[in-house]
């Protein structure tokens, strides 16, 4: 289960959320600027809060009270960015194993292998080929493959579908739905995409001005809810 209460002061407001989250899809959805972005960096250590706590199953990652700050490359989260961040002079498999190794077990073998989570997001036939050669779709399979070979314990998604066309799309938000129900795990997926919050969320945080509110009624105009 995630749990976290953090406050973070950005340039033109302070953002203040808090929430727990224990498995499925949570949708962070709001207008640009809106501070979704920082929220994901305070959950993965990319960013420090002013203020609270973050918390997964029970390790603190971040609280202020305790004086704990951990690093990010121990938090064990996996995080697709919004443009995939792939390195062009790699190929798809070197791309995939990049920053996994630390994540051997004692025989000093991958836990995964790399094959196992190609073939999960069917782009095994791509693994000799570079970044520069792929589609939006390819380069965003190989960036959640390389996400998953760490095997978090919690998946962070910036935008993961803003940049596909109609049909990618659809083609994804079904495979992420499958991918989360198979790694059984919390994903939070940040969107400006009201479709892709309808198909997609198992909850949502709704964003404005670095304040959250909640859900209480189906629809989805933002400002149709309070403060929670």
């Amino acid at each position: 289960m995630l749990e976290l209460a953090v406050r973070k002061a950005l340039p033109d407001f302070e953002l203040d959320v808090d929430f727990c989250l224990d498995n499925g899809i949570m949708a962070v959805f709001g207008p640009s600027g809106a501070g979704k972005t920082t929220l994901l960096h305070c959950i993965a250590g990319l960013a420090e809060p002013d203020g609270g706590w973050v918390k997964l199953n029970d390790r603190t990652f971040y609280s202020s009270r305790d004086k704990v700050n951990l690093p990010a490359r121990f938090r064990n989260i996996g995080y697709v960015f919004q443009d995939y961040a792939l390195f062009p002079h790699m190929t798809v498999k070197k791309n995939v194993l990049y920053g996994v190794r630390g994540c051997k077990g004692k025989d000093n073998r991958y836990k995964l292998s790399v094959l196992e989570v190609l073939e999960m997001l069917k782009i095994t036939h791509l693994q000799e080929r570079y970044p520069g050669q792929l589609s939006g779709g390819e380069k965003q399979r190989v960036a959640l493959a390389r996400a998953l070979m760490t095997e978090p314990e919690l998946l962070l998604l910036d935008e993961p579908l803003s940049a596909l066309d109609d049909g990618t799309r659809v083609q994804l938000r079904r495979e992420l739905k499958e991918l989360q129900r198979q790694w059984d795990i919390p994903f939070i997926i940040v969107t400006h995409s009201r479709t892709d919050l309808r198909a997609l969320a198992d909850r949502t945080l709704f964003l404005a001005n670095g304040k959250q509110y909640r859900q209480i009624n189906n629809g989805y105009p933002l400002f149709m809810y309070e403060r929670g």
